[in-house]
């Protein structure tokens, strides 16, 4: 089975992840997943190859003898064990569906300006889990600082800036010691993590419309082009808490793989925080935006974990800037992270969802090695 993104391109479907993109989606077009509607796809035959299945379809047709119909096997209606035979991007296109439709969001123009992010329960009420509130410019002038002083990292840290502008799958892999050979259902959970993450991320971008470092200060100059679409919240923290939380999650679905899973928790969350991190060293990011970011990104990868049947209580996040927060996973946690402006809102429930389930499922299974 072919896994989102091929050898070569892991951390995007289908070649998402480009250079220049929405947080690590790189080249949109209408679908607004880029090109992932090739993954999985197989290509046009070329036009001698057609010429000769012709003649030799009808060279050997004879050899089926004049038969009589018989009754076909029908599939399942409206199961998940289809997806089997579906094509990745079928699959992509039926997650990002089932995941966006639960989505709702509200938009309040006072005081400030904010976004509340709610998913759809059974029962049909929105449910908020994540609210987003607009800094003042004065808390950017002053973050701005912060951005300043990221800069003498740029020498260090730059291949994993150039190489993090697409989805950063391959950090993540290597903490886990993932392969595409036995380990295609796993990238393909991440790979939709992250086109989910990005996705959310936008609405929130969208509405906000916060201007990036180096159009309010000359000094920062970033390194890598300035993308086409707000600041805040980081996509890239999105993408990376996110994945880090799935990723926490199927540690622990499959306990007795690795030898030490504590560690390797601390390693993908601790990864995620350089990710973000790393934008803020390449300009393009305050530290406020990574902590945006990684909040949401921590309320999406819970919810994509309901969906999987991985039952945990999420209870919902509200995030309110300080000017003086720095981004830094010391501080990412209750209670400490209270005094950056993290408060709770009321719990949510999120229900399975069998197409998540189904992946879920392949991805623990390739853990048995």
């Amino acid at each position: 089975m072919a896994y989102f993104g091929g050898i070569g391109g892991i951390g995007g479907i289908g070649g998402i992840g480009g250079i220049g993109g929405i947080g690590g989606i790189g080249n949109l077009n209408t679908t607004g997943l880029g090109s992932f509607l090739g993954a999985g796809a197989v290509g046009v035959l070329d036009p001698l190859t057609v010429q000769g299945l012709q003649t030799s379809a009808q060279a050997i047709s004879h050899a089926a003898g004049n038969t009589s119909p018989h009754s076909a096997i029908e599939l399942e209606f409206s199961s998940a064990q289809n997806l089997e035979s579906w094509a990745d991007w079928v699959r992509a296109s039926l997650y990002l569906s089932d995941f966006l439709s639960e989505l709702h969001w509200d938009i309040k123009d006072e005081p400030d300006g904010t976004v509340v992010l709610s998913h759809r329960a059974r029962s049909g009420t929105a449910q908020p889990f994540f609210e987003l509130t607009r800094p003042q410019m004065s808390i950017f002038e002053e973050q701005l600082k912060l951005v300043r002083s990221y800069m003498d990292q740029r020498p260090e840290r730059t291949p994993e800036i150039i190489t993090q502008l697409g989805f950063p799958t391959p950090y993540f892999a290597m903490i886990l010691g993932l392969h595409p050979a036995r380990n295609g259902s796993t990238f393909e959970l991440i790979s939709i993590t992250q086109v989910l993450a990005a996705h959310v991320a936008m609405i929130a971008k969208h509405h906000l419309a916060v201007r990036r470092p180096d159009r309010i200060d000359a000094m920062v100059l970033p390194i890598i082009p300035t993308p086409g679409h707000g600041s805040f919240p980081s996509a890239h923290a999105t993408e990376a808490f996110a994945v880090a939380r799935v990723l926490e999650g199927l540690i622990d679905a499959a306990p007795s793989h690795y030898p030490d899973p504590d560690k390797r928790k601390k390693l993908v969350r601790k990864q995620a925080e350089r990710v973000a991190v790393s934008r803020t060293v390449a300009g393009v990011h305050y530290p406020v935006d990574s902590w945006a970011g990684a909040l949401l990104g921590q309320m999406i990868g819970e919810i994509i974990l309901n969906k999987c049947g991985v039952s945990h209580i999420l209870t919902g996040l509200k995030y309110e800037a300080k000017a003086e927060s720095d981004f830094m996973l010391a501080c990412f946690r209750d209670p400490d992270w209270k005094d950056h402006g993290v408060s709770e809102l009321p719990n949510c429930e999120v229900g399975e969802s069998s197409l998540f389930h189904w992946l879920w499922a392949k991805a623990v299974n390739e853990f048995g090695l």
